[in-house]
């Protein structure tokens, strides 16, 4: 079954994730639930166990199952087995609020990024749609450096009803696109509003495109013709942050 949690289609009938690492295990806020901490045993001969027997059940395996379980090269040795918790979008609604989301964002590393990025610029939560790379995959836990663990998170959402549903709740969509029309400086981002980030190839979809109500580019110089979808969406995020602060 541990096994089964290093791919997305495990983790999704389980509903469980790994954790990985010490700093990253104390970091979990309270409100996720740890089924069980794993421990190899070169770990567990070294490590006094008895604060996490208090929290959850604990199991020493050996230590070539535990690089088996591990992703990283070379594991410290602890592993926490967590609960996902399920969002649904009217919690992500705050008055003033905005969104990230993320449409058919493959790579982990953008996707963990844009989500550190999201959390610290004060975001109520983030969205990804179906197609997305997976937000409890271990490449994006530590992209995020834990924030996925912080922030509010919808996964595998549908662009056209989630766009919909939001802008029915009154917020707007600003979609990041290389030939878009408004500059993030000509936007009111003091008010309630969703920022859309596409896919690393290809940007936004057509029905996303049709959903937003701007299409919003970077300024470039050099003949640069775009920057990647994580630079970008922190970006266009930070000049939220910039807008809400000078007001």
């Amino acid at each position: 079954m541990l096994k089964n949690l290093k791919t997305k289609k495990g983790r999704d009938e389980s509903g469980l994730f790994m954790v990985e690492g010490e700093k990253f295990i104390s970091e979990i806020p309270g409100h996720y639930k740890i089924k069980q901490y794993l421990f190899s045993r070169k770990y567990a001969d070294s490590h006094d166990l008895s604060l996490y027997k208090k929290k959850a059940a604990c199991e020493v395996i050996r230590d070539s199952l535990f690089q088996s379980l591990a992703d990283t090269v070379t594991p410290q040795g602890i592993i926490a087995v967590c609960e996902k918790i399920p969002h649904r979008l009217c919690n992500l609604l705050q008055p003033g609020g905005f969104i990230l989301m993320g449409e058919c964002l493959n790579d982990p590393g953008n996707a963990g990024t844009l989500v550190r990025t999201a959390a610290a610029a004060g975001a109520a939560g983030a969205i990804f749609t179906q197609g997305s790379c997976d937000i409890f995959s271990p490449k994006v836990l530590r992209a995020a450096a834990g924030a996925v663990l912080r922030l509010p998170i919808i996964s595998d959402a549908a662009t056209a009803t989630t766009l919909s549903e939001l802008k029915s709740s009154g917020v707007q969509i600003f979609s990041a696109h290389p030939r878009g029309t408004v500059l993030p400086y000509e936007l009111n981002l003091r008010e309630s509003f969703c920022l859309l980030v596409g896919n690393e190839s290809h940007g936004i979809s057509k029905e996303a495109e049709s959903l937003s109500d701007a299409l919003v580019r970077l300024p470039m110089t050099h003949e640069t013709e775009s920057l990647n979808a994580s630079a970008a969406g922190s970006i266009l995020l930070y000049e939220a942050v910039r807008q809400r602060n000078h007001s």
